[in-house]
């Protein structure tokens, strides 16, 4: 692939860092502004117990799948196994009433079979003090939340099943190493759990989050010098007339993590709605490139190649979950659809992108431990690659489906 000219390396470096300082710098106010707030706390003193404030939390995902993956022209591989799809360890501890830190350890299996633990969040949360409207402010510094994900993953509360459409479509995933802020608007919704069956980002207007972040992902090495703008900003529109009524906006603005410095953006606009018996959202989004760097035209032997070397990537979803009230809520019927096409422009192939339907029931045993029996199929035109692959013309990938009974262990 192409290099930039120095020339351009250069300007494009000499942005990034008036950026990255400007970003630091107004997050930095906000810490010595937490501390000041609270510069007389003596809540947390020497004498204390070193176990005052520290707790531990598990969750961990074990799944059986009996299905087959695609391989190439239209042929299939059967798969029947029990895995341990995630096993997470989650330790803080609350240091005073403005400062706690977060350790996430991540149980994954590597290609080889083997079980690891690599570092998922590592982060220091400091609580600023309220800016007029935007209230319940927490800074994250370390290994931290990106601004979409954790927030997806509270409406659509099936992750133990697969990842969301996003970080599915192999766009990005969920944890970065940087610094963010995020908060509510007007203050928190009264009852929210009760009114919208959610207590999670629970702003009267909406919530908010910002960052800037290295864009690697959390299990990827820093590839280049580029840093990431990531904001996601939610409206709640109606608050007391329809308090589950949601409409959310995410982007992210950098470079994809190789030395070249592909264009790597999204903008990503959903509606959702939330009640104590039904949830229901769609979704739109479209990038330039990924967090990788990879989706680039493997074609530089012209003009137009050279061009359109970043691949555009267009996807939408539609998501529904409905609790039985009959079975106190406990038991769910849930679903999804999601598109995505790879290559919008056609600059590779085209018929580039896969259809996706997931269908199942959820039964929740107890404060979230919960069974779920699910059947997922993909359909992919004749030219996609596999799931976060480059297409290839002709391709012709084979049968994607599977039954999968999924045990999710919280406690």
């Amino acid at each position: 692939m192409a290099k930039l000219p120095q020339s351009q390396k250069n300007a494009f470096k000499k942005s990034t860092l008036g950026f990255t300082l400007f970003a630091i710098g107004l997050l930095l106010g906000m810490v010595l502004q937490a501390g000041n707030l609270y510069a007389g706390d003596t809540s947390s003193s020497s004498s204390a117990s070193p176990l005052d404030g520290l707790k531990f939390n598990v969750l961990g995902y074990f799944d059986y799948s009996n299905g087959k993956s695609p391989l190439d022209s239209n042929s299939s591989k059967s798969y029947n196994l029990f895995k341990l799809t995630r096993g997470y360890l989650t330790t803080t501890k609350q240091l005073n009433a403005w400062m706690s830190v977060r350790s996430t350890l991540d149980l994954t299996q590597d290609d080889k079979g083997d079980y690891k633990i690599r570092q998922k969040y590592l982060y220091a949360n400091l609580k600023p003090k309220d800016i007029g409207p935007l209230t319940g402010m927490n800074m994250e510094i370390g290994m931290g939340h990106i601004p979409w994900l954790d927030f997806e993953e509270h409406i659509n509360i099936y992750r133990c099943q697969g990842t969301m459409p996003i970080e599915r479509a192999g766009v990005l995933n969920s944890a970065d190493l940087g610094v963010s802020v995020y908060g509510g608007l007007g203050g928190k919704l009264e009852d929210a759990a009760k009114k919208t069956g959610n207590s999670g980002y629970d702003g009267l207007y909406g919530s908010w989050h910002v960052g800037i972040f290295n864009g690697s992902g959390y299990h990827a090495t820093e590839a280049n010098e580029n840093k990431v703008g990531e904001m996601r900003f939610t409206i709640r529109p109606l608050p007391f007339q329809i308090p589950g009524l949601q409409l959310s906006y995410f982007g992210l603005f950098g470079k994809g993590n190789v030395d070249s410095n592909p264009d790597y953006n999204v903008n990503m606009g959903m509606l959702s709605f939330e009640h104590p018996v039904i949830t229901v959202t769609g979704q739109y989004f479209m990038t330039d490139g990924n967090a990788k760097g990879t989706w680039i035209n493997p074609d530089t032997s012209s003009a137009k190649a050279l061009k359109d070397k970043v691949l555009k990537t267009e996807g939408y979803s539609i998501f529904g979950n409905f609790r039985i009230p009959e079975t106190d809520s406990r038991l769910s019927l849930f679903g999804r659809y999601d598109h995505f096409d790879i290559d919008k422009d056609d600059i590779i192939a085209d018929k580039t992108a896969y259809d996706m339907v997931i269908g199942g029931i959820a039964y929740d045993l107890f404060k979230g431990n919960m069974i779920l029996l699910t059947y997922e199929m993909m359909d992919y035109e004749k030219d996609a690659g596999e799931k976060g692959k480059l297409p290839k013309k002709d391709n012709k990938l084979g049968d994607d489906n599977k039954i999968q009974m999924v045990y999710q262990i919280k406690f």
